[in-house]
């Protein structure tokens, strides 16, 4: 099952990777939460950490070098603090609290550009102007009588010459949210840049509303004024509904019905699909146009923009509505882009009102993505298919000019390449007429990468290769690359093959890491290497003879951007996050800013590893936080943190044991109350056609209890088990099929996997007529839960797969959390399994967060509340009856 995990969607556990490691029983050594040995004293002023500590410790968005390499354009988030505004989003991933700094890479200048405190006006999304004189940035800062945080987000540039940021745009911007399944996707490729993939505000989380087209014009997608951008509106249209709702109750003279249809072509049934525009906006001259309006689908896919070489057209993919279900074929569920009817247009910059609209061929009824233009400027190269529940996408080519669609020779490409943030490109443009692309012919074929120029037949180019590239890259001279079986091959179009360049000795399974982007020409690239551990690469100058380095970042480290010469790279460490820089050629590394310094002062739990053996006979490695004040020999409570499908590689890789986690999913915060926290490997079966997942839950679980009682850690009388999302249906699974727990609490979990899989996003409440259409859910469970079927098609498999089921074998007494805008799961799914329960009279306790997300963080004080009564329940039913609450918690 895939819900999303605290962090963003990068975080987001889509088939978590077995280890197969062999490791000793236990770590000797006690491990820092870093990874570094942590033998020292601590200092009699630290404290154990506490839930202001999580809340004021804050995240680096971005940061990008300017043109000219000399200062960095650093976005940082403010802490969760009085006086800012909530509830818009989870709390860690809000950029309406962020700030934009100018960093100097000499050290000259640390600078707050935007300081939007006083307002808790957030400024994001900052992009350097190529002459790296201005730098434009979206910002909710409220000027005249908008309220305090603002009420939409906008436009604005700050510029060198002055120092000054203004406003540019008094128009809300279409502004993508972050976490979990993103509302009003955007992606612009192309621009000054000529970025081949969506431009950022932060690469997988949100894509940018605009781009440079050169120094002083900027294209962006806009709202109408009287429209809230989904970041800010998301969790509040809801309410927005409610109150609408109840003012024509009180009227009593209009219906309050909402009418969805099934069965009928998916535009018919839509009445509130809203609407973009693409402006063009000129600083210099203070101008704006109005270029094209689009139709705007918030629910799935992006509204693709794509700029041609020249910057005077733009091809738009705009997706139009979900594609009807058809029962006789099943939609292929690859993501977003996979499940929406789109339409293509031409639009001109030179001229507004220039949209036509493309009539596909019956072959290219869907299209999927586009892939780039052609150099000259003049054809469009897409993919697309006939029939909605085709897996394999035939290319085409659109002339630009006469919008004439053609089909593109007999490759074809598979599921690679769709999304809008960085991906591996599925076909490149090698000349105007020549294409390079990773297909197959047929089914029963291996992906390869074919050179196809539409009038002979294409050629295999890595038919012979042991290891087929999976991307490529475009090098300074025009000529594409990529590494096979650990050497450079260099594409010869004339010569109609891929030759190896032997000059370089590439460690084993080398990649290319960066750059991202396929199509920028480059000269340098970082290598890694699947044969080496940690975050090791090697740095290859294509156009030097021999020249090549290597470069390594610990285990936690970020890389943020990339310059001629240098790596900048953000190093979250127990003592306060660095933002650092190293020197590509010569390895030298230089700190640029220091922030979070207050985790200086946190005395940390400590962290090491256990091995064991699953029931079902399977090495496993379980993570340990061990209270800041443990001692040897003497047993503790033990809270076990649950998530299926989890298993660990390791604590220097670990997930959970990272001391910046968020809110309640800091687990330092329940060590520093005294208890030993268990994280153990859960491997889940999810590759065959249908899945049990609820009977796999225990097997990595009880063992890693065993084995740490056993080692006398672990109080086996005293354990608790307690676990979010995912990690709730887990709970819930346990307690159906153990009693081994003293207490557990189980937050945002699934109960009735049908009841999940048909359910309604409250978060869609108030899109007339597409209100059925948000919700992810048949993805997420027949394929990141492995069902393989609707329940429907299944009904035992579902309800044998479900906690609800089980209801009357509880014997732990149970504290159920739940959020009520919760898009995982209803709150209903707490409510009935809290019901069985009741009904049978056995402990139990419901928490229901009002205005909640599944994330439940989208207030500091309800952050603040579960923490308390989490740690409440367990000291309740876990540590002696004279012990007193708040004992522990210093």
């Amino acid at each position: 099952m895939i819900w999303c995990l605290p962090g963003g969607a990068r975080q987001c556990l889509k088939g978590l990777i077995q280890s197969g490691t062999a490791r000793a029983s236990l770590s000797l050594s006690i491990l820092a939460i870093s990874g570094h040995a942590s033998a020292t004293m601590v200092a009699e002023t630290q404290h154990k950490i506490t839930i202001d500590d999580v809340l004021n410790t804050v995240s680096l968005d971005t940061a990008a070098l300017s043109p000219d390499g000399r200062d960095l354009a650093v976005v940082i988030q403010r802490p969760a603090q009085a006086g800012e505004v909530f509830g818009r989003t989870a709390y860690e991933v809000d950029p309406s609290r962020s700030d934009v700094w100018l960093i100097s890479r000499n050290g000259e200048n640390k600078q707050n550009l935007t300081d939007g405190k006083s307002d808790a006006a957030g400024f994001w999304c900052a992009a350097w102007s190529p002459n790296g004189q201005k730098l434009a940035m979206l910002s909710t800062k409220p000027e005249g009588a908008e309220p305090h945080g603002g009420n939409s987000v906008r436009l604005y540039v700050w510029e060198r010459s002055t120092g000054a940021t203004r406003r540019i745009s008094a128009s809300p911007m279409l502004t993508q949210t972050r976490y979990g399944s993103p509302m009003d996707a955007v992606d612009i490729r192309g621009g000054a840049d000529r970025l081949s993939y969506a431009h950022s505000c932060k690469a997988y989380e949100e894509n940018s509303p605009f781009v440079w087209l050169d120094d002083h014009r900027i294209l962006a997608v806009a709202l109408p004024n009287s429209v809230t951008p989904a970041l800010l509106d998301q969790f509040g249209r809801p309410f927005t509904h409610a109150a609408l709702t109840a003012e024509e109750l009180r009227g009593g003279t209009r219906p309050t019905a909402s009418v969805l249809e099934s069965g009928t072509d998916s535009t018919n049934s839509m009445t509130d699909v809203g609407q973009a525009v693409v402006r063009l906006i000129d600083i210099e001259k203070g101008t704006q146009q109005d270029i094209a309006k689009l139709p705007l689908y918030p629910f799935q896919g992006a509204l693709t923009l794509s700029i041609s070489p020249d910057s005077k057209t733009i091809s738009v993919l705009v997706p139009i509505g979900a594609i009807p279900p058809n029962s006789a074929q099943k939609q292929p569920h690859f993501g977003d882009e996979w499940q929406v009817q789109k339409k293509f247009g031409i639009v001109s910059l030179l001229a507004a009102g220039s949209l036509r609209w493309v009539d596909m061929p019956k072959e290219a009824k869907y299209p999927v993505e586009m892939l780039g233009w052609s150099p000259d400027g003049a054809r469009l190269l897409f993919r697309a298919r006939a029939q909605a529940g085709d897996v394999d996408t035939p290319l085409f080519k659109l002339d630009t000019v006469n919008l004439d669609v053609a089909r593109v020779g007999d490759i074809m490409v598979g599921t690679t390449g769709v999304g809008p943030g960085p991906h591996d490109n599925s076909a490149f443009w090698v000349d105007d007429q020549s294409l390079l692309v990773n297909g197959r012919r047929s089914n029963a074929d291996l992906l390869s990468w074919w050179l196809v120029d539409g009038t002979s037949p294409a050629i295999n180019l890595t038919a012979t290769f042991k290891n087929v590239p999976n991307m490529f890259r475009r090098a300074i001279d025009g000529r594409l690359f990529s590494i096979a079986d650990d050497k450079i091959v260099f594409l010869d179009p004339k010569a109609r093959r891929l030759i190896a360049e032997g000059r370089y000795r590439l460690p084993k399974d080398a990649a290319i890491a960066y750059p991202y982007d396929n199509e920028r020409p480059t000269r340098q690239i970082l290598i890694t290497s699947g044969a080496q551990t940690g975050q090791t690469y090697h740095l290859v100058t294509l156009d030097a003879p021999r020249a090549m380095s290597q470069v390594k970042l610990p285990p936690k480290g970020e890389p943020l951007d990339l310059g001629s010469d240098v790596l900048v790279w953000s190093d979250p460490t127990p003592s306060g996050s660095i933002l650092r820089e190293i020197s590509l050629s010569s390895g030298e590394e230089r700190e640029l800013f220091r922030f979070n310094e207050h985790l200086a002062d946190v005395r940390w739990g400590r962290a090491t590893s256990i091995d064991y053996v699953s029931a079902d006979g399977k090495p496993l490695i379980g993570e340990v936080i061990l209270p800041p004040d443990y001692h040897p020999g003497l047993r503790y409570p033990t809270l076990v943190w649950v998530y299926g499908g989890y298993v660990s590689r390791g604590i220097e890789q670990s997930y959970w044991l990272n001391p910046y986690m968020p809110g309640l999913y800091n687990l330092q915060l329940y060590a520093a109350h005294g208890y030993v926290v268990l994280i153990p490997s859960m491997p889940m079966k999810r590759d065959g056609p249908k899945n049990d997942s609820y009977e796999d839950i225990p097997k990595g679980v009880l063992p890693a209890i065993d084995k740490l009682v056993e080692l006398g850690i672990a109080d086996g009388d005293r354990l608790g088990v307690f676990g979010q999302s995912y990690g709730g249906y887990s709970v819930y699974s346990l307690i159906t099929q153990t009693h081994r727990f003293k207490a557990a609490v189980a937050m945002a979990g699934v109960t009735d996997l049908a009841q999940a899989y048909l359910q309604f996003d409250p978060l869609a409440r108030g899109y007339q007529g597409i209100e059925h259409m948000k919700s992810v859910e048949p993805f997420i469970m027949e394929v990141g839960n492995g069902m393989g079927v609707p329940p429907y098609e299944d009904q035992a498999l579902y309800w044998r797969n479900s906690p609800i089921a089980y209801v009357d074998r509880v014997e732990t007494p149970l504290m159920l959390i739940h959020g009520e805008l919760d898009m995982r799961g209803a709150m209903a799914q707490a409510e009935t399994f809290f019901y069985g329960l009741y009904r049978q009279g056995k402990k139990a306790r419901l928490l229901r967060y009002w205005g909640e997300s599944h994330s439940l963080a989208q207030s500091p004080a309800n952050i603040r509340d579960i923490v308390s009564q989490t740690l409440r329940w367990f000291d309740q039913h876990l540590l002696p009856a004279s012990t007193d609450d708040n004992s522990k918690n210093n």
